[in-house]
């Protein structure tokens, strides 16, 4: 198994004592945009004329903002996140080998991201995760450095390194997945994440909820377990906020209601079944919620 996480930290150290603009535009097109351009273009429409359209619709910093050091990269490299994340992924390559044949890969890479505040929905509380679909390859991003991201940090690697797991072991189809699919997706992610490293990585997204919020996201999950189609799906998934942004429908979902209550059926499943975080990765959705008896 075969655990590469990319020293991003070099790279933006390099990007910003570029000699001129011009140096600096193209080293971070080359060290950072162009690892990325196939999914970016996936996720944000290919355009030709802009070849920084990916990085500016992911709120990346941008090289007009690594002319001198940003906070976010001092603040990292302080806390030394690039070896939090280096042993996170390596632990988690680790752990998954317990899937024995069903391991669908042996080798991944990861990648630590500068993202702009100014520019980044507060709602993310300073940080997300993502994927790249086509390669074996996941990120987590930073805009600002809190007290609860910072610890949070080597869930996220693991998390994404799950998503790159079940994905390959459950493809989705856009029409075909359903909530229930996308809920487990989740679930079995930020619960991979909370086995390795404690309820203290665990995310906003799963963890600031009142009993009701839980109750009623539970009850409107649990009518559309079936529901398909990629844009009413995210609307289950990432509550009403994040509906309006995105032009889905409003179903009355509190924010990341979706993977709230993945989580929480997950955990259901485990303590119901026995099974471990890693069995599970490998089981179907549908088995997973059937035995949990959450709904």
């Amino acid at each position: 198994m075969t655990a590469h996480f990319v020293r991003t930290d070099t790279i933006y150290r390099d990007i910003i004592n570029a000699p001129d603009a011009e140096t600096r535009q193209q080293s971070y097109i080359s060290q950072l945009i162009e690892p990325w351009q196939n999914m970016m273009q996936m996720v944000a429409g290919a355009d030709n004329d802009n070849p920084l359209a990916g990085a500016e619709q992911w709120h990346w910093l941008l090289p007009s903002q690594l002319m001198d050091t940003p906070q976010i990269l001092t603040d990292l490299e302080t806390m030394d996140a690039w070896t939090i994340g280096a042993q996170a992924l390596e632990k988690g390559m680790g752990t998954l080998s317990a899937l024995g044949e069903k391991m669908p890969f042996d080798s991944v890479e990861g990648w630590l991201i500068l993202a702009d505040a100014e520019r980044a929905d507060p709602i993310m509380r300073g940080y997300t995760g993502g994927i790249d679909f086509m390669r074996l390859r996941l990120l987590c991003q930073y805009d600002t450095l809190t007290p609860a991201n910072a610890r949070a940090l080597p869930g996220c690697v693991v998390h994404e390194l799950n998503h790159l797991v079940r994905l390959r072991l459950f493809p989705w189809d856009m029409q075909a997945t359903s909530v229930a699919d996308y809920i487990i997706h989740e679930g079995i992610a930020e619960s991979f994440a909370g086995a390795l490293f404690g309820d203290d990585v665990l995310g906003h997204y799963v963890t600031d909820f009142d009993e009701a919020q839980i109750d009623h996201a539970r009850e409107q999950v649990g009518k559309a377990l079936d529901t398909t189609g990629f844009g009413i799906i995210r609307s289950y998934i990432f509550g009403d906020t994040w509906a309006k942004k995105l032009g889905l429908p409003l179903v009355g979902m509190p924010d990341y209601g979706g993977y709230a209550i993945g989580y929480r059926v997950v955990q259901a499943y485990l303590e119901r079944t026995g099974c471990s975080i890693v069995e599970a990765t490998g089981t179907p959705a549908k088995t997973i919620i059937a035995e949990s008896g959450y709904f």
